[in-house]
């Protein structure tokens, strides 16, 4: 009986890990992404839609994590009835709500002590919000920046104080298609010999799949809405 539970446990176990293996190789071709490391300096690129990052951190004493993920889908594709800012408000609606049952926020949720955090992770309180600067989501995601049609997160992880970062979603209409785009940075001083998660690869795989998942799954979200 022991053998046979063992036997069932690995092919699950296996089963489970070709199956993510695949969606993350299917999401790679749907998904536009880029992704770096890099120690900043006053040349090196500021990401498009991250205003809030420290000039400090370009001064060639911070090194850091930058990624990108990106899906263009043709406007007349979403609900033409809507404005484009409603729907982004939607879009950060469902994907913040997605996220806060991947296994990266219940982590997150572990480790959260204050009221105001256990409440940020329910679905009734991400879906009242329209994402204003001090709202926080996900124990860790604070609004530091809103424009129309982004937001902007300050990520503060309390296991990980050594590490600063932003969380930018947002989405932008050229030449009849709505792009929507979430770029995240992270950045650690460059003489600190802690890891940041995305230093570590299984850490980047699982942040690749999360990032790349929610994007392609978002659009399909706001293409199935009714007009």
């Amino acid at each position: 009986m022991l053998r046979l539970a063992i036997t069932a446990t690995a092919l699950i176990t296996g089963s489970s890990a070709v199956y993510f293996y695949i969606l993350h190789l299917r999401l790679s071709s749907r998904v536009q992404h880029e992704s770096r490391f890099e120690t900043l300096s006053a040349s090196s690129p500021r990401p498009t839609a991250i205003e809030s990052v420290p000039d400090k951190v370009f001064t060639g004493q911070y090194y850091a994590f930058y990624d990108r993920a990106s899906k263009p889908v043709p406007r007349d594709s979403l609900p033409l009835a809507e404005s484009l800012e409603s729907l982004f408000t939607k879009y950060v609606r469902r994907n913040m709500t997605a996220f806060s049952r991947l296994p990266a926020a219940l982590i997150l949720r572990t480790v959260s002590k204050t009221s105001e955090q256990k409440q940020s992770f329910k679905t009734s309180h991400i879906a009242s919000l329209n994402f204003q600067e001090g709202d926080l989501i996900c124990g860790a995601y604070r609004v530091k920046v809103r424009r129309e049609n982004k937001v902007e997160f300050e990520m503060k992880m309390q296991m990980m104080d050594f590490v600063d970062g932003r969380l930018s979603v947002s989405c932008r209409e050229e030449d009849g298609e709505v792009v929507f785009s979430t770029e995240v940075m992270m950045w650690k001083r460059a003489d600190e010999k802690r890891d940041m998660p995305m230093e570590k690869p299984v850490a980047r795989w699982m942040h690749e799949l999360g990032s790349w998942w929610l994007v392609d799954s978002g659009v399909q979200y706001l293409m199935q809405l009714e007009s």
